[in-house]
């Protein structure tokens, strides 16, 4: 995601605003559950994109949902549809 981050940076202009929503995994464990459950901490996405150069403007919670433990695949029947998911506002800085 390193590269991605960098390219979206790149591509943006000055003060542009990049969205970042995906599917939650346990708070610290980094990277662990990408390829098995499809799920990524979000401390671990705020900094990868505040690494690119962007700022965190705003974190939402519509997508929130407490009732998911974090240790299903996302397309698991359990969860399908109503996964815990973080949704994140970075903004490009303006040049100064």
């Amino acid at each position: 995601m390193v590269r991605w981050n960098n390219s979206v940076y790149r591509a943006l202009r000055p003060g542009g605003i990049y969205i970042v929503a995906d599917h939650r995994a346990e708070i610290g464990s980094g990277d662990r559950d990408s390829a098995e459950l499809h799920r990524i901490d979000p401390g671990l996405i705020k900094s990868e994109v505040l690494a690119a150069g962007f700022v965190l403007v705003e974190e939402g919670d519509i997508f929130r949902n407490p009732d998911d433990d974090h240790k299903h695949m996302i397309m698991d029947p359990v969860v399908r549809g109503r996964t815990d998911r973080v949704l994140l506002k970075f903004r490009k800085p303006d040049r100064s």
